[in-house]
């Protein structure tokens, strides 16, 4: 499983999930146009110095991302499923797709990918869950999955 960010826009998220993939071993693809400065002292900063340990790759575009990537096995992780991320299986994907933090993944990616959604339950009166928070708890879900098998 690799994670993918697409269009992040804080620094603190995107410097945290890079830490967590360097811990995790988990890869990170970050899809452009990014609201960050990568080389900002915010993101140097939340990322300590794991940049050099975790495995990130830049993609200057979705359609970009799109082409380099042939896998047919990909989640998203939205709000706007019913699908509970630990009811699937995510040792059998390849990509889980985290939207940006103002407004998640814009509908072209969330209508390819409709029937391949998974959420994090959390309280009906919520809008969502932190980004980095998010990218963890599905991340270490995969990792307890992989244990198992």
């Amino acid at each position: 499983m690799e994670i993918v960010l697409y269009q992040p826009e804080i620094a603190g998220n995107v410097g945290a999930i890079i830490r967590l993939s360097a811990n995790t071993g988990i890869p990170l693809h970050i899809i452009e146009p990014a609201g960050i400065v990568f080389n900002s002292s915010k993101m140097k900063r939340a990322g300590l110095d794991y940049h050099d340990i975790a495995i990130v790759t830049n993609h200057n575009n979705w359609n970009i991302f799109k082409k380099e990537q042939t896998s047919t096995s990909s989640l998203i992780a939205t709000t706007k499923s019913n699908n509970i991320y630990w009811k699937k299986d995510l040792t059998k994907t390849d990509y889980i797709i985290f939207g940006s933090e103002s407004v998640g993944l814009p509908n072209k990616v969330l209508n390819q990918f409709k029937q391949q959604s998974i959420t994090i339950p959390m309280d009906s009166e919520s809008r969502s869950i932190n980004l980095a928070n998010s990218v963890a708890i599905i991340s270490y879900e995969y990792l307890r999955q992989m244990e198992t098998k």
